[in-house]
């Protein structure tokens, strides 16, 4: 069977891309594996360009009935001993650009949406209970095609561009033989509950505790998701049971009924880094193109930045595959670069398992407490409305500079030798980001000339 587009995978990634490439007159067949119908933790949360995307690309309304609205973060600081009181906002209405705010939409909800869209867009075609279970390189290498099983049995696909949008554990990444490093950082425990007690109503609330990290948000009216880091090596629920020790008491109370109820739904966090994003003429997406920590919650809106990139390229090549997919690699990879260092950095910093995470913390407590435009940039770079590795390297060299304001306190309390060894490894680490984007720069060169 000849198609021009093969995309394995009816997510987040794959339904954007078959969204993006309808509109160029392309014959494209989506491939998803039965579903379970049941409910499993994933991405929930989107970021205005996220948003922005899928309005672009057809695939969510201007007054969407699904979801919930997110108007930034709400961030509590963890204290010894005591529940969770303040927090620091970080809106979007302090960034040029996103004042309109994103959304959380449960995931199964988000994805039966978005399939259900795609079935209607020119030239797009859905099987369902159908997964690739090879990839066939030609006599020279330079194009592959894909054997796909289905309920009636295999079916070889020639497709002029094959798409891997099938998740984290991407098959088709396997396939097509492109390595990739791992690192699983922890688990993720979640359960849904009655809002009506979350801490900050239309924001994503984040819980710091050096036993990882907490999320609260609203998914749908009325209903709320939380989740809980546990760390590897952690006893899940005496985890969590420590988790709770400092949640409010009314909202303590709901999720401790709720966890009575339900078993929490389990996921775990990765980081996955693939050594390409390409190879011949296959292409990767979404989390199979890469993923990080969660704690930026810019998975779903940098799977549809990869959809409108991948269309942009190929619209600038007059859909010449191989070069549109050169295009492609370096801006994918360029977003994905920035938001995995982002997410790696803001994670030490929260956790404060180490004297410089500590200082680093606070000197992004104190930047945010002092300066509106340091919490709009930080949000421009959480979002990915800014993806940019050298953005990124100042604001963490601005933000390691607030550790002077913190000298004078920290020399009464008598701890001035520490934060002078602290904020040498801070410098140090300073300078790593830049030399990471020149390593990066460097192997786009090598694949550029490959």
């Amino acid at each position: 069977m000849d198609v021009d587009v093969l995309i394995a995978g009816g997510g987040v990634a794959g339904s954007a891309a078959a969204a993006a490439l309808s509109p160029l007159g392309l014959k494209i067949l989506v491939i998803e594996p039965k579903s379970s119908h049941g409910r499993r933790l994933a991405g929930e949360l989107i970021h205005p360009p996220g948003i922005d995307g899928l309005k672009q690309l057809g695939l969510l309304e201007d007054q969407p009935e699904i979801g919930s609205p997110i108007r930034g973060f709400s961030i509590f600081p963890f204290k010894e001993g005591s529940e969770y009181d303040d927090s620091i906002m970080l809106p979007y209405s302090e960034v040029e650009g996103l004042d309109h705010g994103g959304m959380a939409i449960e995931h199964q909800s988000l994805k039966e949406h978005l399939l259900a869209k795609i079935k209607s867009f020119d030239g797009v075609d859905v099987w369902m209970g159908a997964r690739v279970i090879a990839i066939e390189p030609d006599a020279q290498g330079k194009t592959a095609s894909a054997v796909v099983s289905t309920e009636s049995g295999d079916i070889r696909i020639n497709a002029k561009l094959i798409i891997g949008a099938d998740g984290p554990m991407s098959q088709v990444r396997k396939l097509t033989g492109i390595s990739h490093e791992t690192h699983r950082y922890s688990g993720m425990l979640g359960v849904e509950v009655d809002d009506r007690h979350l801490p900050k109503a239309e924001h994503g609330n984040i819980f710091l505790n050096p036993l990882g990290i907490s999320y609260a948000y609203s998914v749908t009216k009325g209903r709320a998701r939380v989740m809980f880091e546990v760390l590897r090596g952690d006893d899940s629920k005496e985890s969590v049971r420590e988790h709770l020790k400092s949640f409010p008491k009314k909202f303590r109370e709901d999720i401790e009924a709720a966890m009575a109820i339900d078993k929490p739904l389990a996921a775990a966090n990765y980081r996955i880094v693939p050594k390409s994003n390409i190879k011949m003429n296959v292409a990767l997406l979404g989390d199979a193109r890469g993923c990080c920590h969660p704690l930026t919650a810019s998975g779903i809106t940098t799977a549809v930045k990869d959809a409108l990139s991948l269309r942009e390229a190929l619209i600038k090549h007059e859909l010449n595959v191989d070069h549109a997919l050169r295009d492609y690699a370096i801006a994918a990879g360029r977003v994905q670069l920035t938001r995995r260092t982002l997410s790696e950095e803001l994670r030490e910093a929260f956790l404060s398992h180490t004297p410089e995470s500590v200082l680093l913390n606070r000197c992004i407590f104190e930047y945010w407490k002092s300066n509106p435009k340091g919490r709009a940039h930080s949000l421009a770079l959480l979002s990915t409305l800014d993806s940019s590795i050298v953005s990124m390297g100042m604001q963490f060299v601005i933000v390691v500079l607030q550790a002077f304001r913190l000298l004078p306190s920290e020399i009464r309390k008598g701890s001035g030798l520490r934060w002078f060894i602290s904020i040498l490894k801070l410098a140090h680490k300073s300078l790593s980001i830049p030399q990471t984007a020149l390593q990066h720069w460097i192997q786009e060169q090598n694949a550029l000339a490959k």
